[in-house]
């Protein structure tokens, strides 16, 4: 914990007066830290590929709450680790091989493997007696994979394709999301408050832009974007 200075008496030698001394203004007087896991449910859409996609990911980060217990507004940052994957059936497209002069595209299976390093930072909202609380804020970070598996219906006529993104013109490095949440504290264990949270976020910069998988019936070249909703557990300290 980070505290203020106390107030200090000292005596002013040129009138015999004792003056105190004023309190030093900190950025924060208490910093709570609180190591998390994450279970997230990824939902990626756009028109840059045949079908919607969703699918389950994981994460983990450490968040820094510069807020006291009875404060109702205060600042809140952490930094994280994301993985945003998802999977739909007929999802994609691909080449398939029907003879050996002559070839049809296919929809297939796709998988898209996202995920991303994150610095986020929030307003925290509170009351002075409920255990819960809210978050409001943004959230950036740097893609540390993008890649998408075209699983092939027959490896014999043709393999599996894959597309790694961070290669192309397609691609954004830079991911940023309005982000908001709410937080509260189920008990405790070895004495430290066991917290969940559950946040959510919408992309402002898509995974990829202006990307036409040529399966699509509007031909149509447009985003594609990764929504998610994700569950935080841990223990603050």
């Amino acid at each position: 914990m980070l505290g203020a200075s106390a107030l200090y008496a000292q005596t002013d030698t040129t009138g015999g007066r004792k003056v105190l001394r004023q309190p030093v203004k900190t950025v924060a007087n208490k910093v709570t830290v609180y190591p998390y896991a994450t279970i997230s449910l990824n939902y990626h859409s756009g028109q840059a590929f045949p079908k919607s996609a969703t699918g389950i990911g994981y994460g983990f980060g450490l968040a820094f709450d510069l807020t006291e217990d009875k404060q109702p507004i205060g600042f809140y940052f952490d930094i994280a680790y994301q993985d945003m994957r998802a999977h739909a059936a007929d999802g994609g497209c691909m080449d398939i091989d029907v003879t050996d002069t002559n070839t049809i595209a296919h929809t297939v299976e796709a998988e898209h493997y996202f995920s991303y390093a994150l610095f986020e930072a929030f307003l925290k909202l509170q009351s002075e007696k409920a255990k819960g609380y809210f978050l409001i804020g943004l959230s950036t970070g740097l893609v540390t994979s993008a890649l998408t598996v075209r699983r092939s219906p027959n490896t014999q006529l043709a393999p599996d394709v894959f597309s790694e993104w961070k290669a192309t013109d397609f691609h954004n490095k830079l991911r940023l999301d309005l982000r908001a949440g709410i937080g509260v504290q189920l008990g405790h264990i070895a004495g430290y408050p066991f917290v969940f949270e559950a946040r959510f976020g919408y992309p402002i910069i898509p995974a990829l832009t202006e990307y036409d998988d040529y399966c699509n019936a509007n031909e149509a070249r447009g985003p594609w974007r990764i929504l998610s909703l994700q569950g935080n557990v841990g223990l603050r300290f």
